[in-house]
């Protein structure tokens, strides 16, 4: 049960100099060449600090060091656990574990990075998420109809289906950076530890939880002497060698029997309490834990309200306008969590529940402060539904004059007027100010968290799906042949000639997580296991791939009382593949058994939503099964490319677009709002809307086909590549020569002279490849980028310990050419001609960090002469810069200020996206 520490000796693995990317290699290396049947146990945590160790472990040995082997198979025969181990062996190996892990978090400060074998693939096979409206019910029913078990009836490695096992909790629980530990009995004082995994209530999500706040929380809902029931239990062997329950699936497989009737009845925990807690949940972000809380206390008003109406006769007492107090503030505070979540509609039905009271300035302790809090959280409900015009007609209504007095509220009315006139303008024209959402969003990331407000709309946009433009549906045989799509893809087409700059697609969301480090030290892990068994084939699940399964899994538990959630995620094509799959499955049950399963059928469903199910592209797909596999939604999120450098999010229409390395449309990630747009002149009616998943123009096809293994496409058959693979091997050859030679020249001791010669080597390869490979659709953008970087820091540095002979007139000589020829080569890079300009064949091609190179270049040239070839460049700037912002770009002829904000987009797209490469300079 107790991991073994590091000894001292082994204290040094993991260096200050080392990056998460360079030890998951080194892992993966070691990995390949080890025992494949050999089994690793739980993984220590390194108490290093990173100040004192600065040498580097063998490559050989990182597998010894980082992991402790164990050669014995955990999954041994399964048995009968007739006879458990002591009670007090059990507690006093839980202490010595709270002990050490206390001391463990104590000094987390010190920690570069945790190194946590998880065992994953068990979650991948046992782990479902539930799809039901209501899951604590549902646990209810499973428990009545299943067999009860005893900790001595239990088998070792076993899954004990349709079973329950009711436990009390006997010790403290302790959580660790990936689950929850407790000590549990059963009636016959038999204990065992219990290890809870994927829980809603301690997994880091969109905010990350403090150790305290996870701690207290924990205290609150695993009391000592409390009671719950395991549904299912699975007793295993551990990676320590102890016996203990395994729970995969908390959120549907643990109930808490005793937490649950507290907070349902008023002799244990009054609504006041609920309420404190709730707040608390949502001061520390936990805004599940608060809905959940505020639900709670909901409840319990509902009760007692019902006890008074059994007393026939009796009036309305000062105790329940006490409650009716208790519930506006419950309700408002929940519809708050519920904005916050995105859950628009959930908070307007809550809203709309408490604009139906009549006289609320009766019924609350502090109108001003209340009501108007209330109001304000219904109207920002309204936009996000975009009902503008009844927000328009509430804010004229008599009932904002209640609590409307005070300056706060005053502020509020005209901030709400001001995105009223925003968000209506974005729905109508979709205009969007794209500049300023970039420079808001790195101003937002560079200062602090900032303080909560109860209306928050400034970083709020409409949303836009033009289905004028486009179709979403299932791609052909031939077009699944020809472009190596797997079975039953589906795709987004054109329905029009579309114009480059045209607008498609701004999308919130279904779940997303936020990168930035706020308060305290973040502290990164490498999580993994075997695809294989028999094959030492290593996967990688990094922590913002965990984090993001599991925000999705709590916006399930959050918005599972409408099907228009599940409508949402469904679109998500491994969901797709699982839901067809499924349906198959059970259609043939049904003609084999001669009965209809009632599992999710379209008598619960109601009427309302059965339309979601009846679009053209989904209407085959209804939803065979109340559980979703853990494994559906680890797939989908593999497949997911839209990340930036601050926010990885989950999007269902937008995952819908294939991969190609030429694409036709282009993506920001801007906040968490997913912009794509058409960026190539050549799209017709019929043809595949398509974007990049790998960062734009990589040249080695061998670094793009790496690259795109990790959305689950082996061979991407797009033209780019088709011509790259047909020019092997000289053709990669080439570039690693060009790579090889650009990495000595960037060598921050190498004198002027031998950087000199790289590069004068660099410019005769980059000449060669684009001879040798002319016929290729896109030049080598990032070899031009480099070569020209180089060229910069030649030109405005110059080493002052140089003392090499070297002839500084031809490095003058080279550089002038360098700058004159500028315009000419990118032309040539581009695919472009002069007397072309400013008539873009294709702008795809001219999007890129080589634009704010030539931005620069233009800038430079207009302070000594303005000629007519200037002149026409700047035109294409300024085309381009219509088209990258959606044609929201006023067409002006001052050439300052379209360079200023050419090169500030760049600057901003640099600052914010990840699939733009940011090429190392010299510094």
């Amino acid at each position: 049960m107790t991991p073994k520490l590091i000894s001292k000796s082994n204290k040094a693995i993991i260096t200050s100099t080392a990056t998460v990317n360079e030890r998951a290699q080194e892992l993966e290396s070691s990995l390949h060449c080890s025992n494949s049947s050999s089994q690793s146990s739980c993984v220590p945590r390194s108490k290093v600090k990173s100040r004192k160790f600065r040498h580097k472990l063998p490559h050989s040995n990182i597998l010894a060091k980082l992991f402790i082997i164990n050669k014995k198979s955990n999954e041994q025969e399964s048995g009968i656990y007739s006879t458990p181990v002591v009670k007090s062996i059990v507690l006093g190996k839980h202490e010595a574990f709270i002990n050490q892990t206390s001391k463990t978090m104590s000094t987390s400060d010190d920690l570069s990075y945790y190194f946590i074998r998880t065992n994953l693939q068990p979650q991948m096979q046992h782990r479902m998420i539930s799809l039901i409206p209501d899951p604590f019910s549902d646990k209810m029913d499973r428990m009545e109809t299943s067999r009860q078990l005893k900790i001595n009836l239990l088998r070792i490695n076993h899954i004990h289906l349709n079973s329950r096992l009711p436990v009390k909790i006997i010790s403290t629980p302790i959580w660790t950076h990936y689950a929850v530990h407790v000590v549990i009995q059963d009636e016959n004082s038999h204990c065992l530890r219990l290890s809870i995994y994927n829980w809603s209530y301690v997994m880091n999500t969109r905010q990350i939880k403090s150790y305290k706040y996870i701690q207290e929380c924990l205290t609150r809902l695993l009391p000592i002497n409390s009671c719950i029931v395991v549904l299912d239990p699975w007793l295993k062997m551990c990676h320590d060698g102890q016996i203990a329950l395994r729970c995969e699936s908390p959120n549907t497989h643990l109930l808490m029997i005793d937490f649950e009737t507290g907070c349902s009845t008023d002799t244990r925990t009054d609504v006041e309490q609920l309420r404190q807690w709730g707040n608390l949940c949502y001061q520390a972000d936990d805004n599940l834990g608060a809905i959940e809380f505020y639900t709670y206390g909901l409840r319990q008003i509902d009760e007692q309200q019902e006890k008074e109406l059994e007393c026939k006769g009796k009036s309305v007492t000062s105790k329940t306008e006490e409650c009716e107090q208790h519930r506006i503030r419950l309700l408002s505070n929940r519809c708050a969590c519920y904005l916050r979540e995105r859950h628009a509609a959930l908070a307007l039905a809550d809203t709309s529940i408490l604009l139906s009271i009549n006289e609320l300035s009766n019924v609350l302790a502090s109108p001003k402060t209340t009501a108007g809090k209330l109001l304000f959280r219904c109207l920002s409900a309204h936009l996000h539904l975009g009902l503008f015009d009844k927000v328009e007609s509430l804010i004229k209504s008599h009932k904002l004059t209640i609590g409307s007095t005070s300056g706060e509220n005053v502020t509020a009315i005209t901030l709400l007027e001001r995105e009223l006139a925003r968000l209506r303008d974005e729905n109508i024209k979709e205009r969007y100010d794209l500049q300023g959402m970039l420079g808001e969003q790195i101003s937002f990331h560079k200062n602090e968290k900032p303080s909560l407000m109860f209306i928050d709309l400034s970083h709020y946009h409409v949303e836009c799906n033009r289905n004028d433009l486009f179709e979403v549906r299932q791609c052909l045989a031939e077009e699944i042949t020809r472009n190596g799509y797997p079975k039953n893809s589906y795709g987004i087409y054109a329905l029009k000639n579309i114009e480059p700059g045209t607008l498609l697609v701004v999308e919130q969301p279904f779940a997303s997580i936020d990168n930035r480090v706020i308060g305290e030290q973040r502290c990164h892990s490498i999580n993994f296991w075997p695809k294989n068994e028999k094959i030492s084939i290593i996967d990688y699940c990094n922590d913002d791939i965990l984090r993001l399964l599991n925000e999705v899994e709590k916006q399930l538990l959050i918005g599972n009382t409408s099907w228009i959630t599940f409508d949402k995620i469904k679109l998500m094509q491994p969901i797709r593949r699982w839901l067809i799959e499924t349906k198959h499955k059970n259609v043939s049950e049904k003609v084999e058994d001669n009965e209809i399963s009632d599992s999710l059928g379209d008598g619960q469903m109601p009427s309302s939503c059965k339309k979601h199910w009846q679009k053209q592209f989904l209407k085959h797909l209804t939803p065979p099964t109340s559980y979703i596999p853990w494994r559906t939604l680890f797939e989908t999120q593999q497949q997911n490319p839209f990340r930036s450098k601050s926010t990885v999010g989950w999007y269902p229409l937008g995952s819908m677009f294939n991969h190609s390395c030429s694409p036709n449309c282009l993506w920001y990630l801007i906040g968490d709002y997913l912009f794509i747009y058409v960026c190539a002149s050549n799209i017709r009616c019929g043809d595949e809307l398509t974007i990049s998943y790998c960062p734009l123009w990589i040249s080695s096809l061998n670094e793009r086909t790496s690259q795109l293994r990790q959305f689950g496409i082996t061979s991407c058959r797009c033209l780019l590549c088709s011509y790259d693979r047909s020019n092997m091997p000289q053709y990669e050859s080439e570039l690693k020569t060009f790579s090889n030679l650009h990495a000595l020249s960037r060598q921050k001791n190498l004198s002027r002279s031998k950087r000199f010669s790289y590069l004068k080597k660099l410019k005769e390869i980059y000449e060669f490849i684009k001879k040798k490979f002319r016929q290729r659709s896109i030049g080598f953008i990032n070899e031009f980028v480099d070569l020209e970087n180089l060229s910069h820091y030649f030109q405005h540095k110059c080493d002052e310990n140089n003392h090499d002979d070297i002839d500084e007139i031809e490095i003058e000589t080279f550089l002038n050419e360098q700058e004159s020829s500028f315009l000419q080569r990118l032309s040539r890079v581009c695919r472009l001609t002069i007397k072309d300009l400013p008539k873009i064949g294709n702008p795809m091609s001219l999007f890129g960090t080589h634009m704010q190179l030539l931005a620069y270049h233009l800038e430079q040239r207009s302070t000594h002469e303005h000629t007519c070839e200037l002149e026409q460049w700047n035109r294409l700037l300024e085309c381009l810069y219509e088209i990258y912002t959606f044609k929201c770009h006023t067409s002006t002829s001052n050439m300052k200020k379209i360079l200023n904000d050419h090169n500030k987009l760049f600057t901003c797209l640099l600052q914010t996206q990840s699939f733009l490469q940011n090429p190392t300079i010299l510094r």
